[in-house]
């Protein structure tokens, strides 16, 4: 990690140059302004459309209309789970996106699709509106929501899955945790966990972030033990859930094993990072997935780095249960979710010369649209 470290140093070093030199000029650094929400929600449209129109030529393309391209891979999964329920091939998906999809379409089938989409539209500019009205440091610069918008699997924020009621969530907590607001953070952590079973990780973080706050050790304890409690006892609806549906406590497990190949030990797990598994291959997109996976670990280390923090441990936590599917094919939609990481990036990014940045985030956008367009074909795009 020393190169990561120089290559850190230096950057910061710049971008202090080339703030001076903004600062003797027009009095602002380069790059650094907090976002404002009007222009968040028009890059977020715009990027929107976009993915839209790629999406009509990608029914086109398939003879398909343009509602069935939002039903592909997983999206397909929680819509069947809106409209008809459990099943034991559907036990891998948590319940509570689907069942939001279908209490917005009021139990409609013929408008699931779009209530899933506008549910996804709605989270993500309620997480703008609460990202860039924080008067905190974490407030993203411009820089920081582009990268994190042009992130390669970005679509899902506007699709029928659930990346963008997690972040919502996600958000909530880690703005509770700032204002020291223990049940409400515990609250959000938890719902989360319902959504998506990366919650279970944030819940653990927020947990933690409260207990490192306090400099004494046993009220640190005590305040983790009572997020864990709080946000513990929500996510047990879920496997209540299934339990009173009759399909044991933990349907999940079961599915996952029976459907995906799974790490059965450290061996088959380090083996996931050197992509010597069986089913890993040296194609293309394998190969840009693990390459992803490393940058985001790089990330992660900056993180820890800069601070210690709750949204390090997060994203340590995140990428350290990734391997253990042996294989890394599906990082781009997994690490959507990873705000922390995606912003960081985008703030050393713009600390870099101009070429750099044009390069960087024209690179960035190019593979977006890639990766939309995969997903518009039925082609795989997590």
């Amino acid at each position: 990690m020393t190169f990561l470290s120089t290559l850190h140093a230096k950057i910061i070093a710049k971008s202090s140059e080339d703030d001076q030199r903004n600062n003797v000029s027009t009095g602002v650094s380069s790059g650094s302004h907090p976002i404002s929400l009007s222009f968040g929600l028009i890059f977020c449209l715009i990027l929107s459309l976009i993915h839209f129109i790629v999406w009509k030529f990608a029914a086109l393309s398939l003879g398909e209309s343009w509602g069935q391209v939002l039903t592909h891979w997983d999206a397909g999964w929680y819509l069947q789970i809106a409209a008809q329920g459990y099943d034991a091939t559907r036990s891998a998906f948590l319940p509570a996106y689907p069942f939001l999809v279908r209490f917005f379409a009021g139990g409609q089938e013929a408008f699931l699709v779009w209530s899933g989409t506008m549910l996804s539209c709605l989270c993500l500019a309620l997480s703008l509106v609460l990202l860039c009205r924080s008067s905190s440091p974490s407030r993203p610069s411009y820089f920081a929501l582009g990268f994190f918008i042009l992130s390669p699997a970005s679509y899902v924020f506007h699709s029928v899955h659930t990346e963008s009621l997690f972040l919502l969530l996600s958000i909530l907590a880690f703005q509770g945790l700032e204002r020291r607001q223990l049940f409400q953070a515990a609250v959000w952590a938890g719902l989360a966990s319902l959504v998506r079973h990366q919650g279970v990780l944030l819940a653990i973080a927020i947990a933690w972030g409260f207990a490192a706050s306090r400099p004494e050790r046993l009220r640190g304890w005590k305040d983790f033990f009572y997020v864990g409690a709080i946000s513990g006892i929500i996510w047990s609806c879920t496997p209540l859930f299934h339990l009173w549906q009759g399909r044991g406590a933990f349907p999940a497990l079961s599915a996952h094993s029976d459907h995906w190949f799974m790490a059965d030990g450290l061996g088959t797990y380090l083996k996931t990072l050197i992509m010597a598994n069986p089913i890993q291959n040296y194609r293309f997109g394998s190969l840009l997935h693990q390459a992803y996976y490393f940058s985001c670990l790089g990330g992660t280390y900056l993180l820890l780095r800069q601070r210690t923090s709750a949204e390090a441990i997060y994203c340590l936590l995140s990428l350290a249960i990734m391997p253990l599917q042996g294989e890394l094919i599906d990082m781009f939609r997994f690490s959507a979710v990873l705000f922390p990481i995606l912003f960081l990036g985008g703030e050393l990014v713009g600390r870099l010369a101009t070429p750099w940045r044009w390069m960087i985030f024209l690179s960035l956008f190019a593979l977006n649209l890639s990766v939309s367009w995969q997903y518009g074909i039925s082609r795989w795009a997590y």
